[in-house]
This record gives structure tokens, C-alpha cells and sequence, in this order.
């Protein structure tokens, strides 16, 4: 059964694998920090401290969320969010933007432009930014169900169409002999 081509086609993690949360900051301290915040949750915290090391990681790794800084050296967070929404695989990866250095509106609307679905201004109320990774954990655990769901049926349907092709040859031998 072939796929729309804008949805992305990989394999996403089995339902009970443990979810992923991408932290992307250049200051070691920042990381630190914010995986003292997430340790809470039931999800692997995978850090990187720049934008290209980030990319490498969605290679090997579905992530359930991923929460970037805006300024950082080389790639920044804006350039690295477009890198990910420009990528099958990554696009459905939810991105919150982190930051303590741009918190005008400008700033703010070039996040969501550049496909975050958050723009959290430093310093933040760790239980806040908590609540909203665990709702994008729950989604990525929906999204994750629902794939499950899709790739059964599809097989269904796969078997389905098999059985009928080979009963519809054996009607064709029938109706063949029989004249």
C-alpha cells in the first residue's frame, strides 16, 4: 500500500522502547541544568552542544521533543529547527526554543517560523517546561500507537489482497476448464 509522500516513512520506535528528548545548548552548565529538570521523566536525555552534533544524533535516535537554544555558534537554533523540518524523518519532532538572550517578539516569531512549537524565555518555571514535555512525550507515544496501528493494517491488507489474488487465479483455472 504506497504512503503519501509528505508523510514520513521510517520506522518509528517500538510502543514500549523509552522516548527520547533532544537538549541542545553550548554551555555545558545550561545542559546540566536542564537534565536535572527532565530527570523526572521516564525519557533518555541525548545531548548536544552544537547544531551539527544534534543533526548526527536524529541519525541514530527518534526523538520525542527536542529543546534548543537560540544562540549558539556555527548553527544556530533558528537555522537548526529548519534543518530538522526539512528533514522526513525529523519534521514531526516537536521543537522548543530555550533561551535567555532573545526575548523580543522578533525573535520570538522567527522560532515559530522556523518551526518551533514553543519559544520559553529564561529563566523558566522548571514544572511549566515540564508540562510541556510531557504532553509532546505523550503525543510522540499517540504518534508511536497510532504507526503501530497503521503498519498492522496495512499487513492486513497486504495478506488480504494475496489471498484474493490466488483464489481469483483459481476461479480463472475453474472458469477455464470448465468451457
Amino acid at each position: 500500500m504506497s504512503s503519501d509522500s509528505d508523510t514520513p516513512r521510517f520506522e518509528f520506535p517500538g510502543p514500549n522502547s523509552t522516548q527520547k528528548i533532544l537538549i541542545v545548548d553550548d554551555k555545558k552548565d545550561n545542559l546540566v541544568a536542564l537534565r536535572r529538570v527532565l530527570s523526572v521523566l521516564d525519557a533518555e536525555v541525548v545531548e548536544a552542544t552544537t547544531g551539527n552534533e544534534a543533526l548526527v544524533a536524529t541519525l541514530d535516535h527518534h526523538f520525542a521533543v527536542a529543546i534548543l537554544d537560540v544562540g549558539m555558534p556555527g548553527m544556530s537554533g533558528f537555522e537548526l529547527a529548519e534543518h530538522l523540518r526539512g528533514d522526513k524523518k525529523t519534521r514531526v519532532i516537536p521543537v522548543v526554543f530555550l533561551t535567555a538572550s532573545y526575548d523580543d517578539e522578533q525573535h520570538m516569531f522567527k522560532g515559530y517560523e522556523a518551526g518551533g512549537v514553543d519559544y520559553i524565555m529564561k529563566p523558566y518555571a522548571p514544572e511549566a517546561l515540564l508540562g510541556k514535555v510531557r504532553v509532546f512525550l505523550e503525543m510522540d507515544r499517540y504518534r508511536r500507537e497510532l504507526q503501530r496501528h497503521r503498519d498492522h493494517l496495512e499487513t492486513l491488507v497486504t495478506e488480504r489482497t494475496a489471498t484474493l489474488e490466488k483464489r481469483i487465479k483459481e476461479l480463472r483455472c475453474l472458469y477455464s476448464v470448465s468451457r
